[in-house]
């Protein structure tokens, strides 16, 4: 799967942050993770205003996490970049939900979504950079966290039922 630029981009940025633990100029960041400074600084404004990162004005300011790197998650991140997209997607499935063949169709679909935002919601930031300590470790991670969240996922549905 590969993310849309401002997704890849604003992940990168926040890792970054999370790696570095304190301030960090829109320079420092843009230049080491390769991301276009003003392009940086129109995903810090959604980024800030997701409540993720802080910005900090003047010589020594920059950006910073708003909260410990293990309080903030994958789905937090990529849903504070990616809100517009999903509003206008939205907005196009309802103007169709009418169809019959669409239902079957958006069930399945929102079966993904389901388990997209559940793996995404049970990884945080701090867990993503211990496990790239270790390529190994690093995929033990993911396939636990998925293996975690399929379970957690049918427990719910077995309580739903």
């Amino acid at each position: 799967m590969q993310f849309k630029a401002s997704t890849d981009y604003g992940l990168r940025a926040v890792l970054y942050l999370a790696a570095q633990g304190h301030t960090c100029s829109s320079k420092d960041i843009a230049q080491d993770m390769s991301i276009p400074r003003d392009y940086l600084i129109q995903l810090a404004q959604l980024l800030r205003n997701a409540g993720i990162i802080e910005a900090r004005p003047g010589k020594h300011g920059g950006y910073r996490l708003a909260n410990d790197p293990s309080k903030i998650t994958l789905l937090q991140v990529v849903n504070a970049l990616d809100d517009d997209a999903k509003d206008t997607t939205r907005t196009r499935r309802k103007d169709r939900a009418d169809a019959s063949m669409v239902q079957g169709i958006k069930q399945a679909y929102d079966l993904v979504l389901t388990g997209y935002d559940a793996y995404f919601d049970s990884i945080t930031l701090q867990m993503l950079l211990d496990a790239s300590q270790d390529e190994s470790m690093g995929k033990e991670f993911l396939a636990g966290r998925l293996i975690a969240e399929s379970q957690r996922l049918l427990a719910e549905a077995a309580a739903a039922a």
